[in-house]
This record gives C-alpha cells, structure tokens and sequence, in this order.
C-alpha cells in the first residue's frame, strides 16, 4: 500500500472518529439540557415560598434599617456625653482621694467616741440612781406651781384694772414729757429775759418778739387771721408750741410731730422741712417748719414758717 493510500485511510478513520465524537456530544447535550429542564421544574416549585421568605424578610429589615438610622443619629450625642464623663472622671477621682484621707482621721475620731463610751455608761447609770430623787422635786415643783397657778388665778381678775391703768399712764406720759422738755427750755432762757425785754404772748421766753399777743402769735405761725386765731383756745397753742419746739430744738430734716386736742377737736401736724443758714450772715441756723392746722379732721390751714437762731439761743420768726 502506498503512502497516498495510508494518508486517505487516516483521514477516514479521523473522520469517522470526529462524527462519533460530535454524535455523542450532541447526545450528552441534549441530556443536560433535559435534565436542567426537570431540575428547573423541581426548583419552580418552590419559588412562590421563597418569594414569600424575601418579602417577609425585607419588611424585618426595613424597621431593623430605621432603628440603625436612629441610633446613628444618636452616636455624636452619646460620643459627646462619654467625652463630658470622661473629663469628669479626674475630677470625681480627686475628691474620692481627699475622701479617702479624711477617713483615718474619722476613724480616729471614732475610736476615741468608743472610748468615751465607758464613761459615758457610767455616768448614765449614776443619773439613773439620781433619777428618783429628780422625781421627787419634780413632784415637789408640781405642787408649788398648783399653788402659783391659783395664785395667778386669783389675781387675774385684777390684770384688766391693771392694764387700764397702764394704758391710761401710757398715753399721759408723751404729753408730760413734752411739757417737760418746754420747762426745761423755759428755764434755760429765764436767766436771759432780763436783757432780751419784754417777751410775751404764747411763746414768751422762748419765741422772742415780733410775737407779744396771743392772736398776733397764731397768726404768724399758722398763717391765721386774727379772726381766725381767735377760734384756737390757749391749750390749742400750748401743743402747737410742744411740737415746734421739738422740732426747732432736736428735729431732723423730714422729721414730723403731730399735736391733737380733744377738747376743741383742733388738731396739726408739723414738718421741719429744711436746715438751713442765713444768706446775709452764714453762722445764723435757721429752720423751715411747715404747719397744717386742722378742724374735725378738716384741713383748714397749711403755710410755711422759717425760724432763725438768735445769739442768746432763742428761736426769732422770719416775717419774711
């Protein structure tokens, strides 16, 4: 056999080998695909269950998906708050370590409290043998103060009389003072009358001229008229004289005195308005009092008066 003949017949053979090998290829092939097929229709049986789980499955993320969110949201927050406590915390160890030096000596102080409770027991068992005769006076002190209880029982019917009569010297001893204090003014000025002149009317050694009659005096305090000076009794002038002379003597600026008779039911205030010094000679203290006079509560007259210090210590109205 030649060797064209040998080459045909290899050819062949491969030929037929490859036809084979394609044959049983496609066979293989259309074998898989049968059987995916059938694994396919198996798998589709359970695709609506699946299907069901990943719903199911996603409607539990998407509230496990909001609730991450929140809590991301809270991280800075809760970030911050750790960074405040954690700079705290020195602080709160300094004092846990003063804490702890304090407690030798509180322990100290402990064991000597301990150590004085012996005594302490002792002294109480001492007080408690006492206690019967403690007892005994207190029974006695009972008694005594049954005794004073029915003494001050029997004298409390007086206690009414008593505080009457109190109250009664109570409201007589202002007007008694302030009559007082004019005495002992008037006494201070009586050694000076004999060079002063002749001084009279409500004022009369105190208030120097121009006041030398009782109506000329109202008027050129209060602001009255003659006529209406008139209407004011001696008492009424007394008690307008009282108050001024507080004033002018011991008075602050602002201060008030309030003068009232009952008997012609005239009544005044009084306020020492300004301290003040003569223009023309500044060692001259003068005084601005104003008066408001008053009828069953009914102002009848306000004015305004200025007093000047004279050399001798008395008190002149400034007619002007």
């Amino acid at each position: 056999m030649s060797t064209i003949q040998k080459t045909n017949t290899a050819r062949n053979n491969a030929r037929m080998l490859a036809s084979y090998l394609l044959s049983f290829s496609l066979f293989a092939v259309a074998g898989a695909i049968v059987y995916f097929t059938y694994e396919v229709s198996v798998i589709s049986k359970y695709i609506p269950s699946v299907l069901s789980q990943v719903d199911a499955t996603t409607e539990k993320i998407i509230p496990i998906v909001d609730e991450v969110a929140v809590i991301t949201a809270l991280v800075p927050s809760i970030l911050k708050e750790i960074e405040a406590t954690r700079k705290m915390i020195p602080p709160i160890l300094a004092e846990v370590e003063k804490t702890r030096k304090m407690i030798p000596p509180i322990l100290k102080q402990v064991e000597q409290t301990r150590n004085q409770i012996p005594a302490v027991l002792k002294e109480s068992k001492a007080l408690r043998g006492d206690l019967p005769k403690i007892l005994r006076s207190a029974d006695k002190a009972s008694a005594a103060v049954a005794d004073v209880s029915k003494q001050v029982e029997a004298t409390r019917p007086l206690v009414v009389d008593v505080l009457q009569e109190v109250e009664k010297t109570r409201e007589s001893i202002p007007p008694m003072m302030d009559r007082a204090d004019v005495l002992i003014d008037k006494a201070r000025e009586a050694g000076k009358e004999a060079s002063q002149g002749a001084v009279s009317g409500i004022f009369s050694g105190i208030i120097r001229a121009p006041f030398s009659l009782l109506a000329d005096a109202g008027r050129g305090i209060s602001g009255l008229s003659e006529k209406e000076a008139k209407n004011l009794s001696k008492r009424d002038f007394e008690l307008v004289e009282q108050a001024a002379l507080q004033l002018l003597n011991n008075g602050s600026v602002d201060d008030q005195r309030s003068w009232k008779n009952t008997e012609s039911e005239h009544r005044g205030d009084l306020f020492l308005t300004d301290i003040y010094n003569d223009g023309e000679y500044a060692e001259i203290e003068c005084r601005m009092l104003m008066f408001k006079l008053y009828k069953k509560d009914v102002l009848k007259n306000e004015s305004d008066r200025s007093f000047c210090k004279t050399d001798e210590g008395t008190w002149d109205f400034d007619e002007e």
